[in-house]
């Protein structure tokens, strides 16, 4: 398996990562157990021993070997290669390392370097378009009036806004998080009486407190699934033209 190591962001003055001959070295450090980071697992350690060369015990915490050892990382990235041992030692040290990110979805504010898996990160890449492709396609057999109604189970206010400003508002959310438009949308069943619910409390028809939900003085539903069950059933049908109604009337 190929990693590559490299920088997880550039320098926002200079542009770059790393000035050329300059480098940085990633070495241990003290866990909060007191004790040296090596990323290796006792097993870890011997089978590396003997595949390196090294006499047993080496490659234990408690050896001299981790004072000096470090990974060196300069303005180029770093290719290992975990066919060879050396490697493999340098990326079982890193991957769990407090300063470094496995993986460019898994890095975060306080990760200084990353490890990237390029087949990994093109199957991830891949799975995402996949999702992205199909969620457009969706969109695509979307009327206006869908569009709107989909943002307003989104949380968007979409009622006087323009057609362009409604699909690129809807493009943009979809564009974000495809998953997310599946969930709210696509595979929601219940959509509609959601939208309902939705246009309803924004026009203060039925109001909500905290995850209680009324209409008038009456309870409706403890949660958001309650009260669109309450809607979905039949012996409350009454009510739910009479809030119909009211939002048609405002």
């Amino acid at each position: 398996m190929e990693v590559e190591l490299r920088f997880a962001r550039v320098n926002p003055w200079a542009g770059i990562a790393k000035y050329k001959n300059c480098y940085d070295y990633i070495g241990p450090y003290f866990t909060r157990s007191g004790n040296i980071y090596t990323g290796l697992t006792e097993e870890d350690a011997r089978r590396l021993e003997k595949a390196i060369g090294f006499e047993e015990g080496k490659l234990s915490p408690s050896s001299l070997y981790w004072k000096t050892y470090s990974v060196r990382l300069g303005a180029k990235p770093l290719y290992l290669h975990t066919e060879r041992p050396e490697d493999e030692l340098a990326y079982l040290f890193l991957k769990n390392h407090k300063r470094v990110a496995l993986g460019l979805s898994n890095l975060r504010p306080q990760h200084d370097y990353v490890l990237v898996n390029s087949n990994a990160e093109a199957e991830a890449a891949n799975r995402l378009n996949k999702v992205k492709r199909e969620a457009f396609a969706e969109f695509n057999k979307m009327s206006l009036e869908d569009m709107r109604k989909c943002l307003r189970i989104y949380g968007h206010k979409a009622d006087n806004i323009s057609n362009e400003l409604v699909e690129s508002k809807l493009f943009e959310l979809i564009e974000k998080d495809p998953n997310k438009y599946f969930l709210i949308w696509v595979n929601n069943k219940n959509k509609e009486t959601q939208y309902i619910l939705e246009t309803a409390i924004s026009k203060n028809i039925i109001r909500k407190s905290k995850n209680v939900y009324y209409y008038g003085t009456d309870v409706i539903g403890r949660s958001q699934d309650d009260a669109i069950s309450f809607l979905n059933d039949k012996s409350q049908q009454e009510i739910k033209l009479a809030i119909l109604s009211e939002i048609e009337g405002k």
